[in-house]
């Protein structure tokens, strides 16, 4: 790598415009240990390498532009008191993860009570015969809020450009608002904010939040929000977005309070005006009017979760069986209210060509010996569906094999029992018949397997299945079985055995919720 090209002492590595590199280094992003390998060569590829290496990182020693202030709130600097970077590391971040900040903080605290304990321990080895004064170094939640506040003023100042913010611990949303609120700068690095997450409503804080990023935050691509309440400041920040493409919305109190219904009004026509351009929809505990799902027609993603409440009737999901959404890849259903199957059977033969994923997990089924048709529509109309989670009876056996034989592509499959209650069927539903069906017209494509809540199932079918694909030559299989289902004793021998001889990839017991 290092070695010369002719006489102009060029090396291997100085060749590569620096355009080119950089197009190199950013598909190992993620990849921090070879970065730092990277940034070692020579100082043509560190100077290339720092930015991307720093983008999403963190350091704490840029403290020391505020030693004296720091100092003066009791914070040891001691650590880095000698420390000249080699570069302005802050400039580089792109990424302001609040959980990452935290433990980073907390990481370096660790580090500088451990070095301060072992100061002692030289001092008192050192005056073995006087009386030892020293006093013990801790921290205390006001020292580590200003030690985040001060490193939020310094990425905000120096940073040209933050795409991500993530607020996803209490008490950090106060923290992101005054960096804000109290730098001019922030306004400018933050007009380019491609995503913002929140999992922590801190109310009239998020609000000032808001409010702030609407005046310059015009490209936001992902909203991820948990809310205790619609208000005009996030409606301003939906409305002035012009790439806004995902959007997660969670109800953070209890479904029966939601907000009723929250598309009406201000909200609702800024939703509208956009859902063309939202790709990516994810509703949890929200009274979302199903019908107004026809809206957005270039969703790729679907996600609804919790939707509606206990006294959701087969009435109130009807608009999702005359949804027609063409360019749907995901799909993915869950409910602690009853389900009607027949709903996704029609919701599936109007949107299903595309669909490449479907969950649908309730375990109360109103209509269960409608997985028939719902096994059928799926084989029939979701050729690319790779993965499967959903009900299935014990009797569904043809119906297995049509989607098995239809859905090349299928690998994972989360099989629950269509019942009234799955997760406790009584008798409990016998599986062996469904797992004979899988063994013989499973494909190598087939990388998972689950049974889920209330089934049964023997060693025999096991072993069987096993052997199958050990004698076809499959690639090993992950199975796997839920902690409610009747299982036989031994079933974790068999699956090691198997493991050995490279049939079985994985294998363990999992937990599914249980929705009463």
């Amino acid at each position: 790598m290092r070695s010369s090209i002719g006489n102009n002492g060029y090396t291997m590595a100085n060749l590569l415009h620096s355009d080119c590199l950089l197009r190199i280094f950013q598909y190992l992003e993620e990849d921090y240990v070879t970065l730092y390998s990277c940034s070692l060569v020579d100082r043509y590829w560190c100077q290339t390498v720092i930015p991307i290496l720093w983008s999403n990182t963190l350091r704490i020693k840029e403290l020391k532009e505020k030693s004296e202030t720091i100092q003066d709130k009791g914070i040891n600097l001691s650590s880095i008191s000698n420390y000249l970077p080699t570069f302005n590391y802050s400039s580089y971040l792109r990424v302001i993860d609040m959980r990452c900040l935290f433990l980073f903080v907390k990481s370096w605290i660790q580090f500088t009570i451990k070095q301060h304990q072992q100061l002692q321990q030289q001092q008192q080895q050192n005056q073995q015969n006087q009386q030892n004064h020293s006093s013990s170094l801790s921290y205390n939640s006001k020292q580590v809020q200003f030690i985040l506040q001060e490193l939020l003023n310094l990425f905000f100042k120096n940073s040209p450009c933050i795409h991500i913010i993530r607020i996803n611990i209490s008490d950090s949303a106060e923290l992101i608002k005054n960096s804000i609120e109290q730098i001019p700068k922030p306004k400018k690095c933050l007009a380019n904010l491609r995503e913002l997450v929140s999992y922590w409503d801190e109310r009239q804080v998020m609000d000032n939040i808001f409010h702030e990023l609407s005046k310059v935050s015009l490209f936001i691509e992902k909203l991820d929000l948990t809310l205790f309440h619609i208000t005009v400041e996030l409606t301003s920040l939906i409305r002035v977005q012009r790439n806004l493409s995902n959007l997660t919305i969670c109800n953070k109190i209890s479904p029966s309070a939601h907000f009723d219904p929250w598309i009406e009004g201000e909200i609702g026509t800024a939703l509208m005006e956009m859902s063309n351009s939202i790709t990516h929809l994810d509703l949890e505990k929200e009274k979302f009017p199903l019908d107004s799902l026809s809206n957005f027609n270039n969703l790729i993603e679907l996600s609804l979760k919790y939707t509606g409440n206990e006294n959701f009737q087969q009435k109130d999901w009807l608009p999702l069986s005359k949804i027609s959404l063409k360019k749907l890849e995901k799909f993915y259903f869950e409910s602690k209210s009853p389900i009607y199957l027949e709903i996704f059977v029609d919701f599936i033969k109007n949107s299903g060509n595309n669909l490449r994923h479907i969950t649908i997990h309730g375990c109360q089924i109103c209509d269960p010996e409608k997985s028939n048709s719902l096994l059928i529509t799926i084989a029939e109309n979701c050729h690319l569906l790779k993965f499967f989670d959903g009900p299935i009876r014990s009797e569904n056996i043809q119906e297995l094999g049509k989607l098995l034989d239809s859905c090349l592509n299928l690998s994972e499959l989360y099989l629950h029992p269509s019942t009234s209650r799955c997760f406790s069927p009584v008798p409990r539903m016998n599986f062996d018949l469904l797992f004979n069906e899988i063994t013989i017209k499973s494909k190598n494509d087939l990388e998972k397997l689950a049974i889920v809540h209330g089934w049964k199932i023997t060693s025999n079918s096991l072993e069987n299945f096993f052997e199958s694909r050990k004698k076809r030559s499959f690639k090993p299989i992950g199975f796997y079985w839920e902690s409610s289902c009747t299982v036989f004793k031994g079933i974790s021998n068999i699956c090691q055995k198997y493991e050995n001889l490279g049939v079985v990839q994985d294998f363990k017991q999992i937990y599914y919720q249980k929705h009463y």
